[in-house]
């Protein structure tokens, strides 16, 4: 019967020798049972009961578990388990749990795992940088409800008016817990925790803490920011509508249903826009290709590209489209109605239109009327120059400072008339300019000597300031002279006997400054903008201002610009640019000075 057992079972006499064995022990020794008692064949000597070794069964060493037990009348019976297999076995199984412990002590989120026991089996070393205890605590495998007490201490735990019941039911979980689940902490310094607890496959619990305070902070940030998005979009004046990738719709806003008079039902489940485009086709066919009419528009949320337009719609409104694609795929259009504004739009542009060709026509009359009255006013001022100069007999001398007094007003209406006619010549856009090479230096001379005798009447000293070099610049010379004559008899007629008059002229890179300054003792131009002729249209010019506004009128047409600056007890600074080509001067040398005086 012993020799039917697998295991290697033996009997030995009270001096340890051999007396009996079954097969599977001769085997165990490479002998037969006879041989193995005959020769005292010993598998394993000197073991004590319930001992593990390793011997050698057949050429392969074996890992046995020694049992053997005192027998009467005298002796022991053994016996031998292979526990070869079950060692391999074990030895996988911890290198399984080693891993896995690998795998847990990685991971961010806190574990900790109890035994059947309740006793803490594994934790790693998030769970105790987590609740802060020391790992050699942990690790002499404190029980369930030492954590508790150890976390109580600490104030890591949910506040709780009852702990001994809340400890009770805490204990509970290791009973009633059949499957995962999960519960939120909000622990007293302010940290919120996801808890999962699962049943262990070998028994006891397994705890998963994971700090989620920033993920449930983002996302309460995240809903703050959809509902004010949602909000913001609800009351937008404009259209709103976002379709997917898809075409479809996935966003819009009341006054998107209000414009195309669709309602939510029409909407509903995400329709693609072709969809949406047939159900407001009323307001959008033409009457003419209505598939093509229909493609542009899906075209616009395909080709995910910037674009914008107008549409006109049936009911004669028209609306300012625009499509706009989104980061995440999406497209955004956006339509606003801009009825009103586009009919004030094409009002304006009448009443301007009309206002322009009101402006010419007045520019035309004032010119037409300009050239008629300067037939009669040169024949004014050559028979009052001939009485001044008494041709044809003398005069007495209150018929002397008579016709002085014609022939310097007639003298002056004249040169109101040619600014007034040149000036409405510039506006109706008539006036061409014969541009030719002009020596700087030479002009601003030729328009002082033309001053000479008012400044000396007005016993005023003149001065010119300007580079020998300044070389030459493409204008019309005639222009210009009228123009900086106009400034410079401006600033003789304002300024006080004693003052002085600077005319200066100046290279800047690609521009020519020709500037006027004067002495005058308060600003006479309280309005420089107004003395410009920037002033409202219909406007009335007169005297300083109307020579202004020709100057400033005859440099614009060159391309240039006139500014002022003006300050009571400072004068009057006017500064005229004008674009220059690079060939047109050479390079600055020392400025020449000249004065001229009463």
């Amino acid at each position: 019967m012993l020799d039917a057992v697998p295991l290697p079972i033996w009997r030995r006499g009270a001096d340890g020798v051999l007396i009996d064995c079954n097969r599977a022990y001769a085997s165990a020794v490479d002998a037969t049972p006879d041989l193995a008692i005959t020769e005292n064949r010993i598998l394993i000597s000197g073991g004590r009961n319930g001992e593990r070794r390793h011997v050698i069964i057949r050429g392969s060493r074996r890992l046995v578990e020694i049992g053997e037990l005192a027998c009467r009348p005298e002796g022991t019976i053994g016996f031998a388990v292979d526990c070869t297999d079950r060692e391999a076995a074990e030895e996988e199984l911890w290198r399984h749990v080693n891993a896995n412990a690998e795998v847990l002590e990685a991971i961010r989120a806190s574990v900790a795992i109890y035994g059947p026991d309740r006793k803490l089996i594994f934790f790693n070393s998030a769970f105790a940088s987590m609740w802060g205890i020391a790992e050699d605590w942990l690790a002499a495998q404190p029980s369930f409800e030492e954590v508790l007490e150890r976390l109580r201490e600490c104030r890591r735990l949910p506040e709780a008016a009852d702990f001994r019941a809340f400890k009770r039911e805490q204990l509970r979980l290791f009973t009633t817990v059949i499957r995962p689940q999960q519960e939120l902490l909000h622990l007293p310094d302010g940290r919120t925790l996801l808890l999962s607890i699962s049943p262990h496959p070998f028994g006891g619990l397994t705890f998963v803490y994971e700090d989620v305070s920033d993920r449930l902070a983002l996302e309460r940030s995240c809903n703050t920011l959809t509902k004010v998005r949602r909000a913001t979009l609800d009351h937008l004046f404009e259209a709103i509508a976002v379709y997917g990738s898809d075409g479809r719709l996935k966003l819009h806003n009341p006054a998107f249903l209000a414009l195309w008079e669709l309602s939510e039902a029409d909407v509903a489940g995400e329709p693609h826009i072709g969809e949406v485009l047939e159900k407001t086709r009323t307001l959008l066919d033409e009457g003419g290709d209505w598939p093509a009419q229909k493609e542009r528009t899906v075209s616009r949320v395909t080709t995910h590209a910037l674009a914008s337009g107008l549409v006109h719609r049936n009911d004669g409104s028209i609306l300012q489209e625009a499509a706009v694609p989104l980061p995440d795929g999406d497209v955004l259009l956006t339509y606003l109605d801009v009825t009103d504004t586009a009919r004030y739009e094409r009002v304006l542009r009448e009443r301007n239109e009309a206002l322009e060709t009101a402006s010419r026509l007045k520019s035309e009359f004032v010119a037409n009327v300009s050239h008629e009255l300067r037939t009669p006013l040169t024949a004014v001022i050559g028979f009052a120059d001939i009485l001044v100069n008494q041709y044809f007999g003398n005069l007495n001398p209150r018929q002397l400072e008579y016709g002085h007094s014609i022939l310097h007003s007639s003298q002056q209406l004249l040169a109101l008339v040619n600014d007034n006619f040149d000036l409405a010549m510039i506006e109706a856009g008539h006036l061409v300019l014969e541009s030719g090479r002009v020596e700087v230096l030479k002009m601003l001379k030729a328009v002082l000597a033309l001053t000479r005798a008012r400044v000396s009447a007005g016993q005023l000293e003149i001065e010119l300031s300007c580079p020998p070099d300044i070389g030459v610049i493409a204008a019309d010379e005639r222009r210009l002279k009228q123009a900086l004559f106009n400034l410079v008899s401006n600033a003789i007629r304002f300024t006080p006997p004693g003052g002085s008059i600077r005319v200066s002229a100046e290279r800047r890179a690609d521009e020519l400054l020709l500037t006027v300054a004067d002495t005058r003792l308060g600003t006479t131009l309280p309005d420089p903008d107004r003395a410009l002729g920037n002033s409202a249209p219909g406007t009335t010019r007169s005297g300083a201002g109307l020579g202004l506004s020709l100057v400033k009128s005859l440099f614009e047409l060159h391309g240039g610009t006139v500014s002022i600056e003006t300050a009571a007890g400072r004068g009057t600074t006017i500064v005229c640019r004008l674009p220059a080509a690079p060939g047109d001067f050479a390079g600055a040398a020392n400025p020449v000075e000249s004065r001229q005086a009463a």
